[in-house]
Order: C-alpha cells, then sequence, then structure tokens
C-alpha cells in the first residue's frame, strides 16, 4: 500500500511539473462544468412541471368514489385529455378546486338531479364561471346527457373556438327560380245589364230604356259588343187631334275601345257603333176630336249610328258598376203623323243616359 501511494504521489508530482500548471486551474474548471450541471439540471426540474400544468385539473367532488352518476361524468371529461380527480368534498366547492390547484370543480346537487360547475379563469385565478345543469325528466334525471352537457361546457370553455375544427362552409343557396312568364288570358267577355232613359228629338218625350250588351275583348283595349234596348215605358207624343205613345227599339254592334287604370278598378269605355231602329208608336184620338179617327199602331225602320261612352268602378273583379251614355242618329228622320198630319218626329238625333251592372269572365 505504501509503496503505490508513493507511486501515485510520483505521478501527480510528475504530471505538475510536466505541464507546468498549477492545480487551481483545474479546479476552476470542474467548478464551470458542475454549475452548467447544476443548471441544466433546474431548468429540466421547471420544465416537468411546466408540462405538467399545460394538462388542466378538474375535481370531482363525490362522497363515494364508486358512485355511477359522477363516474359518468368522469369518464366523458377525462375523454376531452383532461386530468380528473376524484375525492369526497371537505370544504367549498371553490375552496377544494384551489386546493387541489384544479381549474374547474364539479358537485353533485342534493337533488340528485344534477350537477354544479365552478371554474376559475387560469391567469388570474379568479372565479370565472358557476353553472348549474339539471335535468327535470319526471322519470328521472337522464345521467348520461347531464355528463355530455358538462363536458361540452368544459370542452367550450376550455378549447378556444379557434383551436376548434371549422366546419366545412355550407356551399350557397340555389339561386332563386325565375319567376313564372305572365300569361295573358286569351280575352274577357262580359255581360252588360241596364237601364235608362232614351230621348229622340222632335217631340216625344223620354222612354224608359232597357239595355243589354254581349262584350268580347281581346286584351285590355280593344273589344267588340253586340247591343239590344228596348223600351220598358214608352214616351208621348201629343196633338190636336189626340196623343201616341212612342219608343225604339235599337239592335246594333259596335268596336269597344277600353282604357283600364293601373289596377283595373276603373276603366272608361268608349264605342261606335251601328244600328238597326225601330220606332214603334200607338195613337189614342182625342175624345174631343172628330169620331172618324181610330186608334191605330205603325212601326217604322230604319238604320242608325251611335256613340256610346261608359265609365265603369269594379267593387271585385267579376262585377262592374257604372253609368252610360249615348250619343246616335237614325239615317232619317223617322215621322209620326196624326191623321194624315205629321206631328213630330224621331231620331235626328237620339240621346241616352243609362245605369248598368256588368258581370265579366274569362
Amino acid at each position: 500500500m505504501t509503496e503505490i501511494f508513493r507511486n501515485l504521489q510520483l505521478r501527480h508530482s510528475g504530471f505538475t511539473d510536466r505541464d507546468g500548471e498549477s492545480p487551481a486551474r483545474w479546479c476552476r474548471l470542474a467548478a464551470v462544468l458542475a454549475g452548467l450541471l447544476v443548471v441544466c439540471s433546474s431548468a429540466g426540474l421547471r420544465a416537468e412541471p411546466q408540462s405538467a400544468t399545460a394538462r388542466r385539473r378538474i375535481l370531482l367532488l363525490a362522497e363515494k368514489t364508486s358512485d355511477a352518476f359522477m363516474g359518468r361524468i368522469k369518464a366523458e371529461v377525462a375523454s376531452l385529455g383532461i386530468d380528473v380527480i376524484m375525492h369526497p368534498p371537505v370544504g367549498s366547492l371553490e375552496a377544494d378546486a384551489r386546493a387541489e390547484h384544479a381549474s374547474a370543480a364539479i358537485r353533485m346537487l342534493p337533488s340528485r338531479k344534477g350537477v354544479e360547475v365552478w371554474m376559475a379563469d387560469e391567469t388570474s385565478g379568479r372565479s370565472l364561471l358557476r353553472q348549474v345543469i339539471v335535468d327535470e325528466t319526471p322519470g328521472g334525471p337522464d345521467q348520461n346527457l347531464i355528463a355530455l352537457q358538462t363536458a361540452e361546457l368544459l370542452r367550450t370553455s376550455f378549447f378556444p373556438k379557434s383551436e376548434a375544427r371549422q366546419p366545412a362552409p355550407s356551399p350557397p343557396p340555389p339561386p332563386p327560380p325565375p319567376p313564372a312568364p305572365v300569361i295573358q288570358p286569351p280575352g274577357e267577355s262580359g255581360l252588360q245589364a241596364g237601364m235608362g232613359g232614351l230621348y229622340g228629338a222632335g217631340g216625344p218625350s223620354s222612354s224608359l230604356q232597357a239595355w243589354l250588351s254581349l262584350q268580347h275583348r281581346w286584351g285590355n283595349h280593344f273589344g267588340i259588343a253586340l247591343d239590344l234596348s228596348a223600351p220598358l215605358s214608352l214616351g208621348s207624343l201629343s196633338g190636336p187631334e189626340g196623343h201616341a205613345d212612342v219608343g225604339a227599339i235599337l239592335v246594333g254592334g259596335e268596336v269597344l275601345l277600353r282604357l283600364p287604370s293601373e289596377k283595373e278598378r276603373f276603366a272608361f269605355t268608349s264605342g261606335l257603333g251601328v244600328a238597326l231602329a225601330s220606332l214603334i208608336s200607338k195613337g189614342h184620338p182625342s175624345s174631343e176630336g172628330t169620331k172618324q179617327l181610330f186608334s191605330s199602331s205603325a212601326t217604322a225602320y230604319t238604320g242608325a249610328g251611335y256613340l256610346r261612352a261608359e265609365a265603369e268602378w269594379r267593387p271585385v273583379a267579376w262585377l262592374g258598376l257604372g253609368a252610360m251614355g249615348l250619343l246616335g242618329t237614325t239615317l232619317v228622320p223617322m215621322k209620326i203623323r196624326f191623321a194624315g198630319n205629321d206631328a213630330g218626329t224621331w231620331g235626328v238625333p237620339f240621346l241616352g243616359a243609362l245605369l248598368f251592372a256588368q258581370a265579366h269572365w274569362h
């Protein structure tokens, strides 16, 4: 042993002498290496808790760790990649969570119909959320539903929306279909019925006249009509010989021009027509006249032309109400004679004013 120690001593002395360096330099180098080793070790120790704290901890408070309800919640929360610890409650929900350095705590409600969730802000540690999740189903709470809702609450609170997978944008809605083409009806027909006065200049008074007109239009403006007018009450013409009842029947056709308003509630119509005019007269001799005079009837025929103008209002689409005026003339004056003497004429011109109602259909 003595020899070995002596040899070692000699080697050490030789090493020092050969290099010509002081042992203190090597001691300083060893101290630097030891310092670096300590720094690396402390950095590793610090990194370990940081990585550990990167996973959030959730505290479940349950009287029994074998509680199936809390076990269901634990399974759902753990599926989010969160560390879950469970133990019986000691103090308040918030105090137990802070004691375990948990980001959130969950405990059963006394009614066992739900859970209470407490959550803290990870930066400041202040209370961030306290929410109760309850299911009031008559047959008992749906434990699976409460567990899913609890896990969803934690997921939406802990994980930013930017981390969540954005759903694919929905395709743009299809363009609206083109509007259906507006098909104009082939035409409109109507039956017009009216009543009013008809006056033939030349002596006789006005007669009360009935009016019927069957009309058909193409489009909104142009049409044709067949007209019929007959007296309901004859007019009268008087003379020294007696008096006569006078009236006219008109049968004709006309072309129409219609000008409707924007919504077709009002319309103005004009017509130009030709007709066959029949003058009916029945004489009644005066009781003071000669006894050779007697009552007789006569009928005369001639052609006529007339203008018609009317204004119509439609309270509903199929019904129109309005008023019209007639202005016409016969080809020649129709003479009325009493016992061979001229008593008056009819028809140059004749005028009419009537009120009417009209039914429309397509």
